[in-house]
């Protein structure tokens, strides 16, 4: 069973990867003001979708996932929610493994080519994929957490040090274009994303009563992280910060240097954390796709799991088995495709963008909302449900209007 430390851990380090120094360039847009209420609401946010998850996961008896949280409640729905929850994670771990290869040929003086990189990240990631359990993962996470932390340190330490000689405007109470601050909206939002593991940390910490405490810890020590890099990487470099704040240092400097290092190490931490929810999710698929066509075949119809209204809130047991030898197959194929796709493409940033903007939003906002609706006790707790899947709504929306138009 994992303790509560190491699902704050692995939680946080779900939450916290490379997005984190791109926050001072959604600052550019947003100015100081906004941005920090922005990485504030997002943290709140955050929180109430995974607290509601928490919350509704005693529905189910055995193992909680999304798969058994929608066969309670949304069962016509359950491939459709595993699917987009899969591919965003998909998308995410291999947009990690490109980025990978971009940054270690730098750091090495070219002595690699991109792809060689890329394959030699598995020396790396093989081991860590074949764990079955996410509490397995938490000395990569500290690890990782470590790395972030130095890149925190060093991005406030340059902000304090450094001679402002390559600053440009900076807002602080007011905002810039709008145009400029829908555009980076999704950064900010979408930087707490971490639903995807929920359901593995409420399986595996030993005590469940103190499942809220990981989720405000996480939250709480990725807003507090987000902000002092926003703020300190914005203050550095106002409107001429990039997109990646490390891009603005010197690179011949030993701490440009190390922290390309430690960012490089961030990255490929984080692919097993993405990986295990994708697995997660295409094992369910997988089994409601068995079950279904079973079904069919017996000449039934309907969803997998019958339930009337009057037993939506009594315990439902819904197990989805995930043998060794389809654990091996299904672990083996996506490495396959996540790898295969990384070695082929330089950059697909449309479709990440596009992927995040339907896919996290969904796990992160919507599905909650609707869980909640469905689950929680009738009064406050279904309105605030509501409320957050109606938030999810516009942060879809305004997402891909962004990707799309911007």
């Amino acid at each position: 069973m994992a303790t509560t430390t190491s699902s704050v851990i692995n939680l946080t380090k779900t939450i916290i990867g490379a997005g984190l120094l791109a926050i001072p360039f959604a600052f550019r847009a947003d100015g100081i003001v906004l941005g920090l209420l922005l990485v504030l609401l997002a943290a709140v946010t955050s929180w109430f979708g995974l607290f509601i998850i928490y919350k509704v996961s005693h529905h189910v008896e055995g193992q909680v996932s999304f798969f058994a949280l929608c066969a309670i409640t949304y069962p016509q729905l359950t491939l459709l929610f595993d699917f987009s929850i899969a591919i965003q994670c998909f998308g995410v771990a291999v947009s990690y493994l490109v980025l990978f290869g971009d940054l270690v040929p730098g750091l090495i003086g070219g002595a690699l080519t991109r792809n060689q990189v890329i394959l030699l990240s598995l020396v790396i990631t093989v081991p860590l994929i074949s764990f079955r359990k996410l509490d397995s993962l938490k000395f990569g996470s500290i690890v990782a957490l470590v790395a972030i932390a130095f890149l925190t340190v060093l991005v406030v330490a340059h902000s304090v040090a450094d001679e402002y000689t390559d600053r440009g405007e900076v807002l602080v109470w007011v905002p810039g274009k709008l145009s400029d601050v829908i555009s980076t909206f999704s950064i900010i939002i979408f930087a707490f994303t971490a639903a995807q593991n929920i359901c593995t940390i409420i399986n595996e910490i030993d005590d469940k009563s103190n499942t809220n405490l990981v989720i405000v810890a996480a939250c709480g020590i990725s807003s507090v992280l987000f902000s002092m890099v926003g703020l300190a990487g914005y203050w550095q470099f106002g409107s001429n910060v990039l997109g990646n704040v490390m891009m603005n240092y010197d690179p011949e400097l030993t701490s440009t240097r190390v922290g390309k290092g430690a960012l490089t190490l961030t990255v490929a931490l984080s692919y097993p954390l993405m990986f295990h929810p994708c697995r997660i999710s295409i094992n369910n698929m997988c089994y409601w796709i068995r079950k279904h066509s079973s079904k069919q075949n017996e000449g039934e119809v309907g969803p997998l799991l019958q339930h009337s209204d009057d037993s939506i809130h009594e315990h439902i047991h819904v197990e989805v088995p995930f043998p060794t030898n389809d654990f091996f197959i299904v672990s083996l194929g996506l490495t396959l495709a996540t790898y295969g796709l990384a070695l082929s493409v330089t950059s697909f940033e449309l479709v990440l963008s596009l992927v995040g903007a339907t896919g996290s939003t969904l796990i992160c906002f919507i599905l909650p909302g609707l869980f909640g609706y469905k689950l929680m006790e009738t009064g406050s707790g279904q309105v605030y449900s509501i409320a957050l899947t109606v938030f999810g709504l516009v942060v879809m929306v305004t997402s891909v209007f962004a990707t799309l138009y911007f």
